[in-house]
């Protein structure tokens, strides 16, 4: 008895060790990025596309050492899912539907608190939780082409395609 009650403490202790090495490396950025105005806002537009908290961290981060630097021309910080979810919709009547409406509504609600002051952590956490929830709503619901994600497409990448097929 007393030896599992000691395996259960040492597999809770290890749990919780492998749980804030998680938590630590989320936080990491993903990559070195250059410190550009353009790059913040190419990491801006990517965390309102994937939500994924990477994104933020490395918007977070440029936004600080462009601060440092004294970059007079450094984007307003501003989460715009609501905006790409918008103009998702292969046929814009899905857009009027009432459950997609009711969605929207709330993501809406959501990221205006957030972009009301960017830097309160539990506006944060709130967006995440409901623009998640919205997500797989939509993708759950319309999954047979009329819900393009945003997620699915990076813009470099289609700027890249558009400027190859110029040169073609």
């Amino acid at each position: 008895m007393k030896f599992q009650t000691l395996v259960l403490l040492f597999g809770a202790a290890s749990a919780a060790t492998v749980d804030s090495l998680n938590l630590s490396n989320a936080q990491a950025p993903c990559v070195y990025l250059e410190e550009t105005p353009a790059e913040l806002e190419y990491q801006m537009e990517m965390f309102s596309r994937t939500l994924d908290p990477r994104h933020w961290t490395n918007v977070q981060n440029l936004s600080k050492a462009l601060k440092e630097k004294g970059a007079a021309n450094a984007p307003k910080l501003a989460v715009k899912t609501w905006e790409l979810y918008d103009k998702a919709w292969s046929f814009p009547r899905l857009r009027r539907y009432n459950f997609v409406m009711e969605n929207m509504d709330m993501l809406e609600h959501f990221q205006d608190n957030l972009n009301m002051n960017i830097s309160n952590q539990v506006a944060m956490e709130n967006f995440l939780r409901v623009a998640n929830t919205v997500h797989t709503n939509l993708k759950t619901k319309y999954h047979d082409g009329e819900f393009i994600d945003p997620a699915d497409t990076d813009p470099k990448v289609e700027a890249e395609k558009a400027a190859a097929a110029l040169k073609a």
